[in-house]
């Protein structure tokens, strides 16, 4: 799986990462849609990071928290702007 890395004290917007189900794999069993529109993720650790892309299922947002990461899903009604600096405050505070 591709690799991509977030540098200290980085804010990344994964939009474009993100493998949405959608036609022609509607129709495979177990495959649901992705529920969030972005995802943003924040470093806050002095260390770079490197996380799995695309984003296929919302096992990868426990699986890359646990890699000290802010993870701020983002649902197509939310805020995105607003996330993403409350994201970049959280990471510099740290």
């Amino acid at each position: 799986m591709p690799k991509m890395v977030i540098l200290p004290k980085m804010v990344l917007a994964l939009g474009g990462y993100i493998r949405e189900t959608v036609f022609p794999y509607t129709d495979v069993e177990g495959l649901k849609p992705f529920p969030y529109r972005n995802i943003i993720v924040g470093n806050p650790l002095n260390e770079s990071v490197k996380i799995e892309v695309p984003v296929y299922d919302e096992d990868w947002i426990e699986k890359h928290k646990q890699l000290g990461l802010i993870i701020v899903t983002v649902n197509e009604d939310d805020d995105f702007v607003g996330l993403f600096k409350k994201v970049k405050y959280m990471v510099s505070k740290e």
